[in-house]
This record gives structure tokens, C-alpha cells and sequence, in this order.
């Protein structure tokens, strides 16, 4: 849950050499970035400035990733579990783009949560009342089949 900027730095040179980075600056300063995985459909990183939090920086990001990198395709991602004092709004803002949420997970030793965005049916995003719901279970089946 903690930002080290020594570890970042390579994660993120790698994946602007892979295409698979989304960067907003202003003047000279990174505002906001997304790290994607084209093959896993994740958002691995998603970092906002504070001071441009409520500027629907993840809703312009999310939305370039699904037209132009994972059209299609259900987008996961990992954030912090429900209650977590580290947390933000983190969780909120994922719900409030279309996120469900699945499976509890400990990621480099920390508990977290995995969310999905669905996209079979283009009205899941940003409707959260019209997702569909999949057991942790069917969601288990399709990965192992997908494998």
C-alpha cells in the first residue's frame, strides 16, 4: 500500500516499453498513470495526484483502455479490502466506475481484493445496477478453461 519510488521506477519504464502504460502530465508532472496487462486484462497500477482526484482522471483512463487495449474484455484489478484504514476512497471509486467486488487475495504480504469490470453487456459500465452477477466459483471455471 506504500509507494517506494526506487522500486516504481523500473516497473514503470517496463511497461511504457511495452506500450501498456497510461500517463497524464501537466506542466512537466505526472497527474495521473495506469499500468495495464493486455494479456491478464488487469489494471495492475492506477495512481492519481491527490489534487486532481476528483477530476474523473480514472473514468478517462478506463475509458481509453477499453476502446483502444482490452475492447471486450473483463477488467480486473486489486485494491484494499473493505474496512482497510489505508484506503482512500479507493474502493469507492471502483464500485462508482462499475467494479464488482470478488475474491479476497493477500498480495506481497498485504490483504486485498480483487474487483472486475464486466463488459459483455455495454450498459455494465458505469451502471452498477445493471451488472451481472458471477460466483466467485463460475469465475474460477472460466479462468481454468481460459488456461
Amino acid at each position: 500500500p506504500h509507494f517506494h519510488e526506487e522500486e516504481y521506477l523500473p516497473v514503470l519504464k517496463k511497461y511504457i516499453s511495452q506500450a501498456q502504460a497510461l500517463i497524464l502530465e501537466t506542466g512537466g508532472t505526472a497527474i495521473g498513470v495506469m499500468l495495464f496487462s493486455r494479456t491478464g486484462g488487469s489494471i495492475d497500477f492506477m495512481g492519481i495526484h491527490p489534487q486532481y482526484r476528483r477530476q474523473k482522471i480514472q473514468e478517462l483512463f478506463l475509458e481509453r483502455l477499453i476502446r483502444d487495449f482490452l475492447p471486450r474484455c473483463d477488467i480486473s484489478t486489486t485494491t484494499y479490502r473493505r474496512n482497510d484504514r489505508a484506503d482512500n476512497g479507493y474502493r469507492r471509486e471502483l464500485l462508482e466506475l462499475g467494479f464488482a467486488e470478488r475474491e479476497l487475495l493477500t498480495e506481497f504480504g498485504y490483504p486485498t481484493q480483487r474487483f472486475i469490470l464486466q463488459q459483455r453487456n455495454p450498459e455494465n459500465l458505469r451502471n452498477p445496477e445493471n451488472r451481472e452477477t458471477i460466483s466467485v466459483k463460475e469465475e474460477e471455471n472460466r479462468n481454468d478453461k481460459a488456461t
